[in-house]
């Protein structure tokens, strides 16, 4: 599953995914091949003064 959002506040971001991964034993983060910091949780672009807009994704595996 992707999660993905155009957002860049935590509460929006990482801090829904991390209830997810709290409430669901089951489900596990996946890495992102181009992130170097593997203690992130998903990945968040912030923009640049006139470069458009701010987003976040996480990559999950929900194992059966």
């Amino acid at each position: 599953m992707l999660y993905a959002t155009c957002s860049v506040l935590p509460e929006e971001n990482c801090e829904q995914i991390q209830a997810f991964l709290n409430a669901h034993a089951d489900a596990e983060l996946l890495p992102l091949p181009f992130s170097d910091d593997k203690s992130a949780v998903g990945f968040q672009f912030i923009p640049q003064p006139n470069s458009g807009d701010g987003f976040y994704y996480a990559k999950l595996l929900k194992r059966a």
